[in-house]
């Protein structure tokens, strides 16, 4: 089952995941494990520790240019789409015209031909533009594994980013969908920031159960208070993630809350559990501690 779902993972990462007149193509690549940390100081990076060797998936905010790009190609799409309905339509009438002159006997049961529907907007099979801004992290290729925490970094291009969840995207997805409330962080031109710790509370509270020698809670168990699946620790300025990096600057994410976003995959729903001077909830809204504002 593990050797599967490696492959599976592998095949995805090495298969385009659209037409030929898709996304630009962005540098999304983990740095790897290696005596000297090969970090190219016009790149920008991203440090993301978890407790275990754990997928995270973030998405990317698009951009003007990103939307104005996403725009053009789905225009198109759906002219190529609608072109091809055209002609199957044609076809269509005739078959149906034809049904509908035959006796009962030449219909031999037959039903009349469904008429295709026509590609609108609304319908078409196009990806949304947040699937294509989309980069994955883990559970492999980590940078280290250090103290009990597995350590990922990876170039990305600059922008803000918002934690989706502890999402693997392969041959299907898995995961929770953090699409209730989450974090978001930038990474600008040429810096490494380093965004904190994800901890999936499940596995932090059997071990704790563990280690207090009191019942492991079972996969459905309840959390206290306010706790959800999925908690964030924010990152400490200054922190010693690695010696291979200490002759780099590493930035301290600003962290701010995110809103809700779509569940692209049809996964299990959540919202990343509050944290402490940046993320709230009031019910079911969103809060930004930071700016005592709502966030859509």
């Amino acid at each position: 089952m593990k050797q599967a779902l490696i492959a599976a993972i592998l095949l995805a990462a090495a298969t385009p995941a659209f037409a030929a007149d898709g996304p630009p193509v962005r540098e999304y690549k983990p740095v790897a494990d290696k005596p000297v940390a090969e970090i190219d100081p016009a790149k920008s990076y991203i440090i993301v520790q978890t407790e275990t060797a754990t997928p995270l998936t973030f998405i990317r905010r698009p951009e003007k240019e990103d939307i104005d790009d996403y725009l053009r190609r789905r225009k198109a799409a759906l002219a190529k789409a609608h072109d091809k309905w055209g002609k199957k339509h044609a076809n269509w009438a005739q078959e149906a015209a034809a049904w509908d002159k035959s006796s009962v006997s030449d219909r031999r049961g037959a039903p009349r031909p469904a008429e295709p529907v026509e590609p609108t907007d609304a319908n078409l099979a196009f990806p949304a533009i947040e699937q294509e801004n989309m980069v994955s992290i883990g559970p492999f290729n980590r940078f280290a594994k250090e103290k009990g925490r597995s350590i990922f970094l990876h170039m990305v291009p600059p922008g803000h980013y918002a934690f989706y969840g502890p999402i693997i995207i392969a041959a299907a997805a898995g995961g929770t969908c953090l699409c209730m409330g989450s974090i978001q962080f930038e990474v600008k031109p040429g810096q490494i920031v380093n965004t904190g710790t994800m901890v999936g509370n499940w596995m932090a509270e059997r071990a704790r159960a563990k280690a207090e020698g009191r019942p492991v809670p079972p996969i459905t168990a309840e959390f206290p208070g306010k706790m959800t699946t999925t908690s964030w620790v924010p990152p400490v300025a200054g922190d010693a993630i690695d010696p291979r990096l200490a002759k780099f600057t590493i930035v301290p994410a600003d962290l701010h809350a995110s809103g809700r976003v779509p569940n692209y995959f049809g996964l299990q729903i959540d919202r990343l559990t509050p944290v402490p001077g940046v993320l709230d909830y009031d019910r079911d809204k969103v809060i930004d501690v930071k700016t005592q504002q709502q966030v859509r």
